[in-house]
C-alpha cells in the first residue's frame, strides 16, 4: 500500500550511490580473489577483455560490472563449506543481495535439484561459491575472504 510505496521511494533516492559503492567493492574483491592461490578461477564481468566470450554483449548492454561474482575455490564440497562457515562479515544467504554482502553454495542451495551431470556442464561444481558484494568497506570484505580462504 502507501507505506510500501513510501519505502520504495526512499530507497530509490540512494540506489545509485549504493550501486556505485557495491560495484567498486566488487571490483576490489574480484581483483583480490583472482590472484589468490586458493581460488581456481572467478567469473566477473569487470575482468572480461576484448575477445572474451560475452565481452561484446557486456559492452553493449552494461554501464558497469555490477556486484555479483562467481568463485571456484580449490576445494571439494567440504572445503567450500569450511570457507563459507569461516566468513564473518559476509552472510550465507540465497539472494541477489542488498546492502550487506552475501555468499551461497549453488550446488547445495539454488541448484540442488539439478542433476549432477547438468550442474557439472554448467560449471556448478562443489567448489563454486557465488558472492553478492554489499556496501561494506572492501578492505573488510577482503580480510573476511582471506581468513575464510585460509580455512579451506
Amino acid at each position: 500500500g502507501q507505506f510500501t510505496a513510501w519505502l520504495l521511494l526512499r530507497r530509490m533516492e540512494t540506489m545509485k550511490v549504493r550501486m556505485d559503492a557495491q560495484a567498486l567493492g566488487a571490483q576490489r574483491v574480484a581483483d583480490f580473489l583472482r590472484d589468490h592461490p586458493q581460488v581456481a578461477r572467478i567469473s566477473y564481468l569487470g575482468h572480461l577483455r576484448p575477445g572474451d566470450q560475452g565481452f561484446d554483449i557486456y559492452q553493449r548492454q552494461c554501464l558497469g560490472a555490477g556486484a555479483m561474482l562467481s568463485v571456484w575455490v580449490n576445494a571439494d564440497e567440504a572445503g567450500a563449506f569450511r570457507f563459507l562457515d569461516a566468513l564473518q562479515t559476509i552472510h550465507l544467504a540465497v539472494s541477489l543481495g542488498s546492502t550487506e554482502s552475501l555468499a551461497q553454495h549453488p550446488a547445495t542451495m539454488t541448484h540442488c535439484d539439478v542433476p549432477i551431470d547438468e550442474r557439472d556442464h554448467m560449471g556448478v561444481t562443489e567448489g563454486l561459491v557465488r558472492l553478492s558484494v554489499g556496501i561494506e568497506h572492501p578492505d573488510d570484505l577482503i580480510a573476511d575472504l582471506s581468513r575464510a580462504l585460509d580455512a579451506i
